[in-house]
């Protein structure tokens, strides 16, 4: 069972021209299970879009986190609170993301 192609091409203009609104109309139709209709190429391009953003987040939480680290220790005559706050904010970012998704 297909979806008629006006569904899907009103999915896809949707997808362009109120993007909240496409969120909305593909969560419910994925929790009615009318799976033909859903914009699929729009959806993997926004699970495959946050999968990167994810990765790039802990990327940059890991490398400011080791920067702060290397200067605390290698630059004592420097340090201050505001690194201090940097490490552990960082920390706590990256503790929040391994809780998140362990994996």
């Amino acid at each position: 069972m297909t979806a008629p192609q006006s569904t899907l091409t009103t999915n896809s203009n949707l997808y362009e021209q109120d993007f909240y609104l496409w969120i909305e109309t593909t969560a419910k139709q994925l929790k009615a299970g009318k799976f033909a209709e859903v914009d699929l190429e729009n959806l993997i391009e926004e699970i495959e879009s946050m999968g990167r953003s994810e990765k790039r987040a802990l990327e940059s939480n890991l490398v400011v986190l080791l920067m702060h680290l290397l200067k605390y220790k290698y630059q004592p005559e420097k340090r201050s609170k505001s690194w201090l706050s940097t490490i552990f904010e960082h920390r706590r970012r990256l503790n929040k993301h391994f809780q998140d998704s362990p994996k």
